[in-house]
C-alpha cells in the first residue's frame, strides 16, 4: 500500500495557531470557528476544519463529521439533503454537542491510506487544542456517511500503525470513544453487482479502484483498508445506520461490521432502515436521530 505521508507544517505554535482565535458567536449563544487548519502538507491543499460549540465554556463532548462522496467528491460545506432534512448540527448542538466537519483528500488525489491519515489528523487535532477550543478531549464521536461512514469506521478499530500517519499534529490520539456509521463501506472485499474486487480495481473509472490506487491494487490492500479487517476487542462502541435496499453500499456491509464488533464483545446496534436505498430514501427518518442521540447520550 503506498505510503502517502509527508512532513507537515503545521506543529503547536507555528503560524496557523491564530486561527484557533478567529471565532464569531452564534445565534445559539455558542461560539463557530469556520477555517481551522488542521495541517499544511507540502505540494497538497491544506487541511481545514470548522467547529461549533454550545453555549457555556464547557467542556463539551464532540462530534467530528466526515463527508460522504464515494471517496471523489463531496466536502462538508455542500451537505446532503438527508443532513439538512434531519437537521444534524441543529439536533447535536442543542443537545450540548459541539460539532466539527473536518476534510480529507480524495482519492483523485492519492490513494489510500492517505484518506484515513487525515482524518486521523483531525481527531488529533481537536484533542490537541481542546482545552483552548472548550472540548473534552476523552468524549469525542465520529459520525460519517458512505465513504464518509468508511472514515468514521476506521477511526474507531485498532489501525495499524501504517494506517495512522504523521499528517498534523502528532503526539494525540485518534481514537474515538464511539463512531455512528451511516450506511458505511465495511469490507471493500465484498463484491459489487458481480464484480469481485480485481474486477472493479482494473476499472479505471471505480471508485475502490481509484482509493486503492488503480489497476494494481490488490486483495491485501483491499483488506487493510477494511474496518473489518481491524476490529478487536478494544473497538469503539457502533451505532450503525443502513438502508436495506441499498444499492450503492450493499445492506451486506452492515452486516458485516455489526457481526465482526460481536463477535469481538464490543457493543453495537445496527439499525435497519426497511426499505430505504442509499442515503435513506424510501425509508422512515423519524426514528434515525432519535436513535442517534440515545447512542451518544449512553457513550459520551
Amino acid at each position: 500500500m503506498a505510503d502517502m505521508t509527508r512532513t507537515t507544517t503545521n506543529e503547536p505554535g507555528t503560524r496557523w495557531d491564530h486561527c484557533l482565535d478567529e471565532w464569531v458567536p452564534t445565534d445559539r449563544g455558542g461560539r463557530r470557528w469556520h477555517d481551522l487548519f488542521v495541517a499544511e502538507v507540502p505540494g497538497w491543499r491544506p487541511l481545514v476544519a470548522s467547529l461549533e460549540t454550545p453555549p457555556g465554556d464547557g467542556p463539551h463532548p464532540l462530534v467530528i463529521r466526515i463527508h460522504g462522496g464515494g471517496w471523489m467528491t463531496g466536502h462538508p460545506r455542500a451537505p446532503s439533503d438527508l443532513r439538512r432534512a434531519l437537521r444534524v448540527p441543529e439536533t447535536l448542538l442543542d443537545a450540548g454537542y459541539a460539532v466539527a466537519d473536518i476534510t480529507y483528500r480524495l482519492a483523485g488525489e492519492g490513494a489510500f491510506p492517505m484518506q484515513i491519515h487525515d482524518c486521523a489528523a483531525g481527531v488529533r487535532y481537536f484533542r490537541h487544542h481542546a482545552a483552548r477550543l472548550g472540548l473534552d478531549p476523552d468524549r469525542f464521536a465520529a459520525k460519517g456517511e458512505s465513504a464518509g461512514g468508511h472514515m468514521a469506521l476506521l477511526l474507531g478499530v485498532d489501525r495499524p500503525d501504517p494506517l495512522e500517519g504523521t499528517v498534523g499534529v502528532t503526539g494525540p490520539s485518534s481514537k474515538v470513544q464511539c463512531v455512528v456509521d451511516w450506511y458505511g463501506v465495511a469490507d471493500l472485499m465484498i463484491p459489487f453487482r458481480g464484480r469481485s474486487l480485481l474486477e472493479r480495481v482494473a476499472d479505471p473509472d471505480n471508485a475502490v479502484g481509484k482509493l486503492l490506487g488503480g489497476p494494481g491494487a490488490t486483495e491485501e490492500m483491499a483488506r487493510q483498508a477494511s474496518p473489518v479487517t481491524h476490529v478487536t476487542p478494544a473497538s469503539a462502541p457502533c451505532l450503525i445506520q443502513h438502508g436495506t435496499e441499498d444499492s450503492i453500499v450493499t445492506f451486506n456491509h452492515a452486516e458485516a461490521m455489526h457481526d465482526a464488533l460481536a463477535r469481538a464483545g464490543v457493543p453495537v446496534d445496527l439499525h435497519a432502515i426497511e426499505g430505504a436505498e442509499h442515503g435513506f430514501p424510501g425509508g422512515d427518518l423519524a426514528p434515525i436521530m432519535p436513535r442517534v442521540m440515545a447512542f451518544l447520550n449512553r457513550w459520551l
